[in-house]
């Protein structure tokens, strides 16, 4: 009778998880295993417009990415400029001259100087700098951003925590915009956000790591935390707070950061059987058409 049980109490298990799991199209290989992280894999592209695209940029240990979506485009912080070289050639590899918004989510040099160079430069337009800080914040990046906004004439928005927009109209992406006001530190009060595509979806955590995630994790049952996709927060220079990885319970998480310089994150993602991907492996490329089924690429070009 106990083994009964027992046999009874595993099947339930099964079909739970196989419940719980994530379909893909046979058509599509498999996402790489902990063991394998960064095995470049080919996909078609079958549509323009509708889907969502995603470029986690290879540029040193910095955030910098770009999100399109019917026929919109931002790009999210940009590197510093150390590795502003890197920034111009990954925007030059996509083919992006111009977005539709710049999105900052903090104001250290490695997410902020790289784009301010870029659209100072005319290297790169755009029509609306998206921030979570006030014209009159009192910081030197900041402060040099703001300036090359305006003389460029682009428009400058404040986002608030809780904030909502659509990349592509109101059939693209919806973004939410998150921010942990428990802190006056740049990294943990920078703003996050969740993106969601037709039941898709990816949460880029910024530099938001340690206590400011623990507090997120107690307090912020409203945040839909359950997500495709996790960036990693703060380059996954150190692990990602437990209880919140378990809320977001990732099929992948990607790190801006090297496989030796994430190595605490790397070891957190292999224990929990979380594939992961880091960007200087190459520029990754994720695509998805919705129902939380996403395909990805590699680019190993050398720099």
């Amino acid at each position: 009778m106990k083994k009964l049980c027992l046999l009874l109490v595993f099947l339930l298990l099964i079909s739970v998880s196989a419940q719980a799991q994530v379909t893909r199209d046979d058509a599509m290989k498999p996402l790489p295993s902990a063991a394998d992280p960064a095995a470049p894999q080919p996909f078609s592209d079958p549509t323009p417009q509708d889907k969502l695209e995603i470029w986690f940029g290879r540029v040193g240990v910095c955030d910098a990415f770009v999100i399109r979506c019917n026929g919109e485009t931002m790009m999210v912080d940009g590197g510093n400029m150390f590795y502003v070289r890197h920034a111009n050639l990954f925007i030059n590899t996509i083919g992006l001259t111009a977005v539709d918004y710049l999105f900052n989510t903090h104001h250290h040099d490695d997410h902020i100087e790289a784009m301010e160079s870029l659209v100072r430069r005319d290297l790169l337009k755009a029509k609306v700098f998206l921030t979570p800080y006030p014209r009159d914040y009192n910081n030197s990046y900041q402060k040099k951003m703001q300036a090359t906004v305006d003389n460029k004439g682009i428009e400058y928005r404040q986002l608030v925590d809780g904030d909502t927009m659509y990349l592509g109209g109101e059939n693209g992406a919806l973004f939410q915009f998150f921010r942990w006001d428990g802190s006056t530190d740049p990294n943990a009060s920078s703003m996050f956000c969740k993106i969601t595509y037709k039941g898709s979806s990816v949460l880029l955590m910024a530099d938001v790591i340690g206590v400011a995630q623990q507090e997120l994790a107690k307090t912020r049952t409203d945040i839909p935390w359950k997500s495709d996709v996790l960036k990693a927060g703060h380059h996954g220079y150190t692990p990602q707070d437990p209880d919140l990885l378990s809320m977001i319970s990732p099929e992948l998480c990607v790190i801006p950061n090297s496989r030796a310089g994430a190595d605490a994150c790397v070891k957190q993602m292999i224990q929990n059987d979380i594939p992961w991907l880091v960007t200087n492996g190459g520029t990754i490329y994720m695509v998805t058409e919705g129902g939380a089924e996403w395909r990805y690429s590699v680019d190993r070009a050398v720099f």
